[in-house]
């Protein structure tokens, strides 16, 4: 039985308005259900209904369970999760975290990239046992400008997106300092993008880091992992062994994510 009430005519909302409408029906529904029950229910035309059915059929996000019954179809169960997955990467990427810290013992983290704020996230992140740590909070912004984190995922970006963040970046927010110029920062995504992961040292404040983009469904960039910590520790095996270590892990963490 469905549960869901329609408040508002979806008659005169437009081809849009009546697809939600319907949409909103079938999924606060049973898996099954009855042509006429969903007309009903989304205050629309039996023919309207069948018309919009018939089209979701083709494309297998409903099936047909008789006559003039219909069933949740395969396509749709893939776009709902993957839809649930974006709400529940940190919890798919905690795994992935614990093993490079448990092989590292140093601050491992998720971040995951906002497009419309031209930012990252923290979205998850295991701190260093060590006393001197570098700690990032959950849910803490991530300048793209600055650090392994944020470059990882801005060497990633096209150019007009990447001119937006520089445009608009500020100081550092840890050591206060201006960004490099337009043309050095330019440079080193080059790099970035070429060798598959960002390094970041500032001995003057006593920081380092190795992160390497994530991507998901698509090839759609989801954000980074990365491992960050003193630069006292950042010593030549360091140097050397983390990066392919970090970029492993983003590989396996984007085929989990669904990444080709």
């Amino acid at each position: 039985m469905f549960g869901w009430v329609m408040t508002t005519d979806a008659q005169s909302r437009g081809a849009g308005g009546r697809t939600l409408e319907l949409l909103r029906c079938i999924a606060a529904g049973d898996r099954e259900f009855a042509l006429n029950e969903l007309a009903a229910r989304a205050g629309l035309a039996p023919s309207t209904v069948h018309r919009l059915l018939d089209l979701w059929v083709q494309r297998d996000l409903v099936e047909r369970a008789g006559p003039k019954a219909y069933r949740l179809g395969p396509e749709l169960f893939r776009l709902a999760a993957l839809i649930v997955q974006k709400f529940d990467l940190h919890r798919i990427a905690r795994p992935f975290l614990e093993a490079l810290w448990r092989q590292w013992q140093e601050t491992a983290s998720f971040c995951l990239y906002r497009p419309a704020m031209h930012s990252a996230t923290v979205a998850e992140s295991i701190a260093s046992p060590h006393p001197l740590q570098l700690v990032l909070a959950p849910y803490s912004e991530i300048s793209l400008a600055w650090g392994s984190l944020g470059r990882s995922i801005l060497a990633q970006l096209p150019p007009s997106e990447i001119d937006d963040v520089l445009a608009h970046a500020r100081r550092s927010p840890i050591s206060g300092r201006r960004p490099p110029s337009r043309r050095a920062l330019r440079g080193e995504l080059r790099t970035i993008l070429k060798r598959g992961y960002a390094l970041y040292e500032d001995e003057a404040m006593n920081i380092a880091g190795v992160s390497a983009p994530v991507f998901g469904a698509g090839g759609a960039l989801v954000g980074c992992v990365g491992v960050t910590m003193p630069a006292s520790r950042f010593g030549r095996p360091v140097r050397e062994a983390l990066p392919r270590a970090v970029t492993e892990t983003a590989g396996r963490l984007s085929t989990a994510l669904g990444s080709g």
